[in-house]
């Protein structure tokens, strides 16, 4: 029976760790996104301001 729980609990922080890893992993993308956009925005930014 110890077994089974112990499996049991592993289990559950394992699927909280997974998770926790893709909320992560997709906070982290989306600040990428958002800070890729706004490097191309302000390159074309200034170069329109000196052309």
């Amino acid at each position: 029976m110890n077994y089974i729980l112990d499996t049991l609990k592993t289990m559950a922080l394992d699927f909280i760790s997974m998770i926790k890893g893709f909320a992560y992993g997709f906070i982290m993308v989306g600040l990428f996104i958002g800070f890729l956009g706004g490097v191309i925005y302000g390159v074309l930014y200034i170069r329109n301001l000196l052309i």
